[in-house]
């Protein structure tokens, strides 16, 4: 039997005016019956570098420019029956904010930092707590 092993993924926190950008994911990506918000970020791809991979996926899901970014934590996630370690990063962008993937998500809004939706992806729950609680990792 061949091990399974945990694939690695960017969760990126696009933090401005103390407000967070937030997805709401399509219906697709169901959890429980329910559509959940989520942050942009994908997997990192083999021999791409960290920076490559928030570049990547801040263009292609909402056509902005990363002017900065800064790695804050590292969580495990188990949604969809996957297992993978997530990455998370805070990025200062620049752009016209767009939904250029709108398989994955129906919208992008922003949400006071003290005012976050209890339904979120966990990966993104987990990005977001750690970002409040200045905190590295709280899931394993």
């Amino acid at each position: 039997m061949e091990l399974k092993k945990p694939e690695v993924a960017v969760d990126i926190l696009v933090i401005k005016n103390n407000q967070v950008l937030l997805g709401l994911l399509s219906k697709k990506w169901l959890m429980n019956g329910i559509q959940v918000y989520g942050v942009p970020g994908r997997d990192v791809r083999c021999n791409e570098k960290i920076s490559d991979t928030v570049k990547r996926n801040i263009q292609d899901d909402i056509g902005c420019t990363v002017i900065s970014y800064k790695i804050f934590s590292v969580n495990a996630s188990h949604a969809f029956n996957e297992h993978y370690i997530n990455i998370g990063v805070v990025v200062e962008i620049d752009g016209k904010l767009q939904n250029l993937n709108p398989e994955d998500w129906e919208r992008w809004d922003w949400f006071d930092l003290s005012d976050i939706p209890i339904n979120i992806f966990p990966s993104a729950k987990n990005a977001i707590n750690c970002y409040l609680n200045k905190t590295v990792c709280i899931s394993e």
